[in-house]
């Protein structure tokens, strides 16, 4: 059925307000009632058939219409994934930077921080609190995988960053390796994270007595820079304190890594 001037006329005036509508609650670029108009005035002088016009720029319209929202979601999903980053630099930022290769990236920097400071400040105090022959057993284990990973040999880093520095250092290395590497050192991380949180879980429901006191440093024997630090994190703590104190702190880790979902199958 043929449209009247006057019904489309009134299309007309309707796709104008919706122009005016969208340009100004979204983008007068996407939405440009100029350019429409000058497209009306074009097909007018044209003498074009002004049905098939007003039919053909409704159905332009919604074509912009969805392109602009496909791309304002894309967008809304990229400046998700951006705040995320963020985020997530911000977190791990608050940690030591080791650097300990020049092209040694960001993220395995802070991670080799707080695992070196975990093996150097954290862990030792359990020494002077564990007294079960079981629980020493498994002390020894976790910190043997502790000290492959992040305990500091003088100048030199852990046995395992050592290990993630030749990769860094060959010629040509493809990215993918290295980005590998870095996620195997994560990896390996969270799985000694979630044994040392189950660990002083255990701890914890054992119970003793003695813990309730305030922790005593005057038996630590270790070199003047650790000594300091292991006070300066525990001090006024009892031993309860300093159990709960490790547990946070490697918590503190697996989700400032985002690494929660990284247990051993059966943990």
């Amino acid at each position: 059925m043929t449209m009247s001037r006057q019904e489309i006329s009134q299309l007309i005036e309707k796709l104008r307000e919706r122009y005016r509508e969208f340009g100004k609650r979204y983008s007068p670029k996407w939405f440009d009632l100029e350019r429409f108009e000058e497209r009306y005035i074009l097909a007018i002088e044209k003498g074009m058939n002004m049905e098939g016009f007003i039919l053909a720029e409704i159905a332009n319209f919604e074509k912009l219409r969805e392109r602009y929202e496909k791309k304002k979601e894309q967008r809304s999903v990229s400046e998700r994934i951006d705040r995320m980053v963020e985020e997530h630099t911000a977190r791990i930022a608050r940690y030591p930077e080791v650097r300990f290769h020049p092209l040694a990236g960001f993220e395995i920097s802070r991670c080799y921080g707080a695992m070196a400071d975990l093996a150097l400040y954290y862990i030792a105090i359990l020494w002077y609190l564990v007294a079960d022959a079981g629980m020493k057993n498994t002390l020894v284990e976790l910190e043997d995988r502790l000290a492959f990973l992040a305990m500091p040999r003088g100048s030199e880093p852990s046995k395992r960053i050592q290990d993630h520095c030749t990769i860094l250092s060959r010629r040509k290395v493809p990215e993918i390796e290295i980005e590998r590497d870095k996620n195997d050192y994560l990896k390996e991380s969270a799985f000694l994270l979630h044994d040392i949180i189950d660990f002083c879980d255990r701890l914890l429901e054992a119970k003793d007595s003695t813990w309730e006191n305030p922790l005593r440093f005057d038996q630590i024997r270790l070199e003047e820079g650790r000594r300091k630090g292991i006070v300066r994190i525990f001090s006024g703590m009892t031993g309860y304190g300093a159990i709960l104190g490790i547990r946070e702190y490697a918590s503190g880790i697996v989700e400032d890594f985002r690494l929660g979902a990284f247990r051993k199958r059966g943990a």
